[in-house]
């Protein structure tokens, strides 16, 4: 069946929403799944994860999970094929369930109008309700894409299961092992690691002067063991100011774990040390994770 000749199975909908952002800004979050995972559920929802291949014939799969669930609750894939790509104005999207959702974006003078047509397959209602809060979400993520923040994804692969390499990440005897730089002491001082839960800790260079640089945050969201969401502030050794915010994704691989670690921050300046601390850090958790 072609693109022109689908038939629609259940009543069409839909939402227009002028976003305060250029339209090439728009169409990355839309279609980057590091950037999906931010916005991409409803209110009482969340996205552990998200694959896109935004190009015709690429592939869509979302998942979703209830916020209340910490433990693996029940949750679904949407999943889906791009059937139609114009770069920066058009996405059309075959779901696996046989529907159609039609995205457009159009410059409206530096902002970007997203028209979002979908076929409904549940009341229209709750529909309108679900769609409304995933742009809503949309909306704040863009907000502070705005702000000129730079954005790290470093991704690696542990030959570990999801649960270890999570706990790894919420236990302070793991922290301490594998936190930081190569040649650096982890010092805590306050770990509190589920939602609301905030921490505090120094880090010592062991070649350095002594001096400790202390950090301090706020859990957001912790969802084990799927997802950390994290605020990170404190001073840099070159005594430039850190904010900046870190999700962390745990994906099951059959075994091993892939791990996607998405930092947002305001100092460019430091894009190069903090690739280079997460890579020693990251190294020093593949060694950790070998030896229990």
């Amino acid at each position: 069946m072609n693109k022109t000749s689908r038939i629609p199975i259940n009543r069409p909908m839909t939402l227009t929403r002028i976003f305060d952002a250029p339209r090439e800004l728009v169409w990355e979050a839309y279609t980057r799944p590091e950037h999906m995972v931010h916005w991409l559920a409803s209110k009482e929802w969340t996205t552990p994860s998200a694959e896109s291949d935004p190009r015709e014939g690429g592939l869509l799969k979302v998942e979703m999970r209830p916020l209340q669930s910490t433990g693996g609750g029940e949750g679904f894939f949407l999943e889906g094929t791009y059937d139609e790509i114009v770069e920066h104005e058009l996405i059309v999207t075959a779901i696996g369930d046989g529907r159609v959702m039609r995205t457009t974006f159009g410059d409206v003078g530096g902002k970007t109008r997203l028209t979002l047509s979908w076929e409904m397959a549940q009341d229209e209602a709750l529909e309108r309700q679900g769609y409304t809060e995933i742009l809503d979400k949309l909306a704040d993520f863009l907000r502070d894409r705005r702000t000129g923040k730079r954005e790290i994804v470093i991704t690696r692969v542990f030959d570990a299961p999801r649960e270890a390499v999570f706990e790894a990440w919420t236990t302070a005897e793991g922290l301490r092992a594998w936190f930081g730089p190569k040649r650096s002491t982890l010092s805590l001082t306050e770990f509190d690691p589920r939602t609301g839960g905030a921490f505090a800790f120094s880090t010592r260079f062991d070649d350095g002067d002594g001096t400790d640089y202390p950090f301090r945050g706020t859990f957001r969201e912790v969802i084990a063991p799927r997802r950390i969401v994290m605020t990170l502030s404190g001073n840099a050794p070159s005594r430039e100011a850190v904010d900046s915010e870190v999700t962390v994704t745990f994906l099951e691989r059959g075994g091993r774990t892939l791990l996607l670690v998405h930092q947002t921050d305001g100092q460019p300046a430091l894009r190069d040390a903090y690739i280079n601390g997460w890579t020693e850090g990251l190294d020093k958790l593949t060694e950790y994770l070998a030896k229990r």
